[in-house]
């Protein structure tokens, strides 16, 4: 509806009445304009365009058995194929950790994304998305449980009544990669992936440094691999850290942070699950470890929610990236500090315009072959990769 708009009387002369003829269109012309202006219409709606479509539904939950036969323990994953039939087909398995959020059930459906999008792996490939239950989850009232996050760095499980003894998250996945390795519930399996994105990665780069695991698994002929994308902090082996400044690595300020190279950032009072607490050997033992790391090019806020700020963890860098850019380096910088120098097995790749994103992450050119193999489908969109190169 118009506003009403006074119109200023006129003079009653007849010469005048042309002009406020003129005067008084005008006006109305000028309120009918704004008005279309303030108020346009919007555009007709299509009642037959389709709805974007969403995710697939999450499947049931299924358990895995695991531990020893009078110890065992269940664990809760999502699964794209019925755990309790035959797995003769599958050929490779990824196993997926949570993150912070407990976002089992996303991780889940990214990758089954992937492996659906590719009629060569679709049928050979069994995706396991791990979830590490808390006190307060009711639906897991007789599973292990963690506090909080203490799974993020190999901690164990509560000890309470209609629980199974307390037990680390490290011994899970070694639990886990004992059943696999086995064989008799997948006989034609030939690789293992573990891979975690954000807080899981945390607990993964550990596991990859300190699991006595994975050369008998890799002298009984399968493959093992660790996919560790925008991890918050790394495990150092020495007391060293990125200068400040810039350029190299030295020792780091006790003043600042006394326990900077404590456990989960150092070699200070490693785990009891360490069979191995001598760093050197340590390294030398993960230096040959098929480790990929995936690091976004945009995961660089040093204000951004989620981000570890204790101050062991500032002692590694400012933001994840920078982090994990420094830990690269000092990667690089043991494996040439002796003579001869170590061959690293290690694959760093930065993810270019990604920030702290785990669909992106893993839905890359690298974060795909990385999963899924060389000759993965990649998709249309995917993020590029660029090979990281460090400079100790």
């Amino acid at each position: 509806m118009l506003n009403a708009v006074r119109v200023p009387r006129l003079p009653s002369h007849s010469g005048s009445s042309g002009s406020a003829m003129m005067a008084l269109m005008l006006a109305l012309t000028l309120v009918a304009g704004t008005a279309v202006a303030q108020t346009p219409l919007p555009p007709p709606y299509n009642y037959d365009e389709p709805l974007p479509k969403g995710p697939r539904p999450l499947p049931a939950w299924q358990y895995l058995t695991l531990g020893e036969t009078k110890r065992n323990y269940r664990m809760p994953v999502y699964a794209n194929h019925n755990l309790g039939k035959a797995l003769k087909g599958i050929r490779r398995v990824i196993v997926v950790l949570p993150g912070a959020r407990r976002d089992a059930g996303r991780h889940y459906q990214d990758i089954e994304a992937l492996v659906n999008r590719d009629p060569n792996h679709k049928n050979e490939t069994l995706v396991l998305a791990l979830e590490f239950p808390t006190s307060v989850d009711a639906n897991f009232a007789k599973l292990p449980a963690w506090r909080k996050s203490s799974w993020e760095i190999g901690g164990k499980s509560i000890q309470a009544s209609g629980r199974p003894a307390p037990i680390s998250a490290f011994q899970v996945l070694d639990d886990i990669v004992r059943w696999l390795a086995d064989r008799k519930a997948i006989p034609a399996l030939s690789d293992i992936v573990l891979a975690a994105h954000g807080s899981g990665a945390q607990l993964l780069q550990r596991y990859a440094v300190l699991n006595d695991l994975d050369g008998a698994v890799r002298r009984d002929g399968l493959g093992l691999r660790y996919v560790v994308a925008n991890a918050p902090s790394y495990l150092y082996l020495t007391g060293e850290r990125p200068r400040r400044t810039g350029g190299g690595y030295a020792s780091y300020e006790r003043g600042i942070c006394p326990t900077y190279n404590q456990y989960p950032y150092g070699p200070q009072q490693l785990p009891a699950y360490a069979s191995d607490p001598g760093p050197a050997s340590l390294y030398v033992r993960y230096a040959s470890r098929d480790v990929v790391y995936l690091l976004g090019s945009a995961d660089n806020n040093p204000e951004d929610h989620g981000l570890d700020k204790h101050c062991a963890a500032e002692a590694q860098g400012a933001t994840r990236l920078s982090r994990g850019l420094g830990y690269l380096g000092y990667d690089h910088l043991l494996a040439h500090r002796g003579s001869p120098p170590i061959n690293l097995a290690h694959t760093p790749q930065r993810v270019m315009g990604v920030g702290h994103d785990a669909t992106a992450m893993f839905g890359s050119q690298c974060g795909t072959q990385a999963l899924l193999g060389h000759d993965a489908r990649i998709a249309e969109r995917a993020a590029s990769c660029e090979a990281i190169t460090p400079a100790p």
